[in-house]
């Protein structure tokens, strides 16, 4: 399941992220100025994997010609070509959310907004981030450990949520953040309404293919949250099946939540929380 330039990639991810969290917590920079900064530095991340994902594809027109002695639809390129970043990579993930938050998070005055927003962020920036980086999406790209670290998408990918999980771990453990183990109840109410839309959006961007006004299948499937499908690649065949999937990763992930704002309390204990 995992390549040797994937394990690579998570040692040192995980190395950078205890390094950064260290650092942080014993120099204690003020958090809006470690959101300016990791804003700033998610921003160029962006741009360089909006560069590394875009393809130049030709531009095809469809037409009928005969094939085998029947009518067969055929894509002709025009000679015309243009740039095409595909669905799945809009910024609509939640690590790519997370430039959003951060945005908000410096944009909005103290008060019980900014703490609900901060309590989102320290849960799906930490257990988001790390699950991007051991289930990274981009592992299966590179057959070797060579080609990992050849590609720029792959240290944009790693080095990008390496930053999140580091910055959400000091949202929650600084203490500036006012956060205390009860925010878990908004952390949870947070990732519900951002999961919500995909529902929508993962059906809305799939290409589906229809045979008499009905739906027969799709040609690419667009999965954002993993809503649609479950990231050990486990084969659901049945409604029922993709609900009870549902049902089990939604309390994974209330359960997830809990466990890491237990840190919280271990901190309000030793008489370091505020707010």
């Amino acid at each position: 399941m995992f390549s040797q330039g994937h394990l690579l990639w998570i040692g040192i991810s995980s190395l950078l992220i205890a390094g950064g969290l260290f650092v942080c917590l014993r120099r204690r920079p003020p958090l809006r100025r470690v959101l300016s900064a990791c804003m700033a530095l998610g921003v160029i991340s962006e741009i360089v994997k909006v560069f590394c994902v875009t393809e130049i594809v030709p531009v095809v027109d469809p037409v009928i010609a005969e094939s085998g002695g029947s009518l067969a639809l055929q894509w002709v390129p025009t000679g015309q070509y243009t740039p095409y970043l595909a669905m799945e990579h809009l910024p609509l993930e939640l690590c790519s959310l997370y430039l959003l938050f951060m945005l908000l998070a410096l944009a909005l005055k103290d008060g019980g907004w900014k703490k609900g927003l901060y309590a989102v962020m320290f849960a799906s920036g930490t257990l988001g981030g790390m699950m991007g980086i051991v289930l990274s999406s981009i592992a299966g790209d590179y057959p070797t450990a060579a080609a990992f670290f050849r590609s720029a998408h792959a240290w944009q990918f790693f080095l990008y949520h390496a930053m999140v999980v580091t910055v959400s771990l000091y949202i929650g453990l600084s203490g500036e953040s006012g956060l205390r183990f009860t925010d878990w109840k908004k952390a949870v109410l947070g990732l519900v309404l951002l999961d919500v839309p995909t529902f929508y959006l993962n059906s809305v961007f799939s290409s589906e293919v229809y045979v008499h006004d009905e739906v027969v299948g799709v040609t690419h499937r667009i999965n954002f949250f993993s809503s649609y499908v479950n990231p050990l690649g486990l084969v659901l065949t049945e409604k029922g099946q993709w609900i009870a999937y549902l049902l089990v990763r939604a309390a994974a992930a209330a359960a997830a939540v809990v466990l890491l704002y237990l840190l919280l309390r271990k901190r309000e204990g030793s008489g370091h929380g505020n707010g």
